[in-house]
């Protein structure tokens, strides 16, 4: 009997054994999952260090830089384009005259220098004058807004002459202290004035109150808003028998009307 009952009892043995490991490989945890991919990539590789000989040579740009002119050449240029606009201004207005080259001699010099031979309305210039551009215009808009108009009140006759004493001419001040403005096609000696009507007015002394010497009174003080340097009779001894007309530039915009 006893051995009869040893083989049920190993049976129940077996499989209380099988059923015990079956609990343990149910306990043992899940292989690991890979880890979670990085909120950021990683940082990238550091750079090689410098050459020892010195800095690295950066790389040449696909884009070249513009080139910039320099200060010389900016200011030729804005030179230039003033000039040719001078030009145009004389041809609008109905100068006749001729460009000439720009002038060199000595320490004399025009750099935009026109020979006028006539002004508007059918005034000629004698002789013929050599001077620069803006004296030019500038003598143009005197005869023009003064001159004539007061001809005909004074003298009921259009001016048809300017008559020119000294226009370019490389020499010094009376003075001898620096180059006069006649030196570089900058001012003017005007010795007077012919008319269609009426003898020659030449610009001197004039009886006073006549209709020369009002004349001539208000053509002197008009030049004054147009040129920078006005002279003439009373100034000075060397000024008693013309009006110097003249642009030269002075601090301040200082200016000599006399």
């Amino acid at each position: 009997m006893d051995r009869g009952c040893r083989t049920p009892v190993r049976i129940v043995g077996i499989i209380g054994a099988l059923v015990l490991a079956s609990a343990v490989w149910a306990q043992e945890p899940a292989p690991p999952l890979p880890p979670p991919r990085p909120d950021r990539p990683a940082e990238p590789p550091p750079l090689p260090p410098p050459r020892p000989d010195g800095p690295a040579t950066p790389e040449p740009s696909a884009e070249k830089a513009p080139e910039t002119e320099a200060p010389s050449e900016q200011k030729a240029q804005a030179r230039s384009e003033a000039d040719d606009a001078c030009l145009k201004r004389l041809t609008e207005l109905g100068l006749r005259f001729e460009s000439r080259p720009p002038v060199k001699e000595n320490n004399c010099a025009i750099e935009n220098p026109v020979l006028v031979s006539a002004l508007p309305n059918g005034v000629t210039v004698v002789p013929a004058s050599l001077m620069g551009c803006p004296v030019a215009e500038s003598i143009t808009r005197w005869m023009s807004d003064t001159v004539a108009p007061e001809a005909e009140r004074q003298f009921q006759s259009a001016p048809t002459k300017l008559l020119i004493g000294t226009s370019y001419q490389c020499r010094d001040q009376r003075n001898g202290a620096k180059l006069s403005e006649h030196a570089f096609g900058n001012g003017l000696d005007v010795m007077g004035f012919e008319f269609a009507k009426r003898p020659t007015l030449t610009i001197g002394s004039h009886e006073e109150n006549s209709p020369e010497a009002t004349f001539q009174s208000t053509i002197r003080k008009a030049a004054c808003p147009i040129f920078n340097t006005v002279l003439g009779p009373g100034s000075d001894s060397d000024h008693g028998d013309h009006l110097h007309l003249d642009l030269r530039q002075r601090k301040g915009d200082y200016r000599i009307c006399q």
